[in-house]
């Protein structure tokens, strides 16, 4: 399932296919996989291609396609109910993002892979409008969101996250497996993994997924989160998983578990506050251009000593230039004598923390401050390193080579088990 990449979606002359998707948000080599695709006129032995994010292609299948229509009286959550066009074998492809026809993408997995990279289905789920409707008002008929959409619709490729996709499929790294948002609900999708990268705009999770999030942290391994507004919304999945669910209001929720409303995860009746994983959220930074803030629509660097900076020409008080969405920041104390934000260590408690750069955000009348930090826990845990920011992995931010230099720095530190603190890190003591 997951569809329609934003880059290539517009029809072209002699494109015969104009949406789909399948019964399967991923899937492994081998596996088999159902298409429902929708074409501009029937065509009996039509020949399927599957690009990978290089747009090569690396597999041809023979299927029967024609024109489909929505079948269902609430497509947004009921899904299309497309006829089924093929049901096919996945051929022994290499972990990765993939396009039918250039346009509906696939997830295929590893396993056990060192690295596993997060594709953020519940998310593009959320937002997207397909047959009517999202979890927001401002994309949905009447303005009217809806509490539950259906995954067995098209959806778009990661708004945030395509360009950052696109560009780690051509690095040279090994060992790299892809997962979606409903496969973090199954910790052996990750087990032997030693980094999650989590990239672009991952705002929706299952009790389950951040329960895995934070077991794999405090086995001693690491994450790269590449994303804001992460971690926001509490959500569930019905009818078989084919159903994303979030009500947003407790009252209006019918379960009948307190800590399973699907609410804003900082609510306190979750018990289960978002800067205990990754060490910020939106609720302290909120929006870099959505209006008007005293930032500099970018990172401002606090120490030039960082070694995540390693490699690129920047010095404390230069500004990375990143327009964002969206922030996330952390607890700030106050700014020390150099100017520069200090972490709260009282109310953190994290064993070491660091403000790697910061910017001013702009949320419920309020000026605050977006933080990308790098953290460890305790001494068994392992390290999160989180930029805070939706547009770090968008084209706002993979244009800028010193974003990606930095990227593959903070990668192979990570990998490599190396040191990630500056020399006048900001520790935070556990006594």
């Amino acid at each position: 399932m997951l569809l329609i990449a934003t880059l290539v979606s517009i029809l072209s002359v002699g494109d015969i296919i104009v949406d789909g998707y399948s019964n399967q948000l991923s899937v492994k080599p081998g596996d088999s996989i159902t298409l429902y695709l929708n074409a501009i006129e029937p065509v009996s032995g039509y020949s399927l291609k599957l690009y990978d994010l290089s747009n090569k292609e690396v597999a041809r299948f023979s299927v029967n396609v024609g024109p489909q229509e929505k079948a269902r009286r609430k497509p947004w959550e009921e899904g299309y109910g497309y006829e089924a066009s093929a049901t096919l074998k996945i051929p022994n492809l290499k972990s990765g993002v993939y396009l039918w026809e250039g346009k509906i993408p696939l997830v295929v997995k590893a396993i056990n892979p060192r690295i596993v990279i997060l594709y953020s289905s519940n998310t593009e789920n959320a937002y997207c409008p397909a047959g009517g409707k999202s979890l927001y008002g401002f994309n949905s008929t009447d303005l009217k969101m809806a509490s539950k959409v259906s995954f067995l619709r098209p959806i778009p490729l990661p708004k945030h996250s395509e360009a950052f996709l696109r560009w780690i499929h051509t690095q040279p790294l090994s060992d790299v497996g892809y997962i979606t948002d409903m496969d973090m609900d199954n910790y052996q999708e990750i087990k032997k993994a030693s980094l999650l990268i989590i990239p672009g705009h991952n705002e929706y999770w299952t009790v389950q997924a951040r329960r895995n999030f934070d077991q794999f942290i405090n086995e001693g391994k690491d994450a790269l989160i590449l994303s804001g507004n992460t971690m926001w919304w509490q959500v569930r999945y019905e009818e078989n998983n084919t159903k994303l669910v979030c009500y947003r209001f407790a009252d209006e929720d019918p379960i009948t578990t307190p800590k399973l409303k699907t609410i804003n995860w900082n609510e306190r009746q979750l018990e289960y506050p978002i800067l205990n994983s990754i060490g910020v959220d939106f609720s302290l930074a909120g929006f870099g251009l959505k209006h008007k803030d005293k930032g500099w629509d970018g990172f401002k660097i606090v120490n030039g000593k960082s070694p995540l900076l390693e490699g690129v020409n920047l010095k404390k008080g230069d500004i990375i230039p990143l327009p964002s969405d969206e922030y996330d920041g952390t607890l700030v104390s106050g700014f020390s004598s150099r100017a520069t934000p200090v972490p709260n260590k009282k109310a953190l408690g994290f064993e070491r923390m660091e403000i790697v750069a910061y910017d001013s955000t702009y949320r419920l009348g309020s000026d605050l401050m977006a933080t990308w930090v790098v953290f460890k826990k305790n001494k068994t845990s392992g390290i999160v390193i989180n930029t805070a920011s939706t547009d770090w992995c968008s084209n706002r931010g993979m244009q800028n080579a010193d974003i990606r230099k930095i990227t593959m720095t903070m990668i192979n530190k990570l990998l490599r088990k190396e040191n990630v603190f500056s020399p006048e890190e900001q520790v935070l003591m556990l006594n």
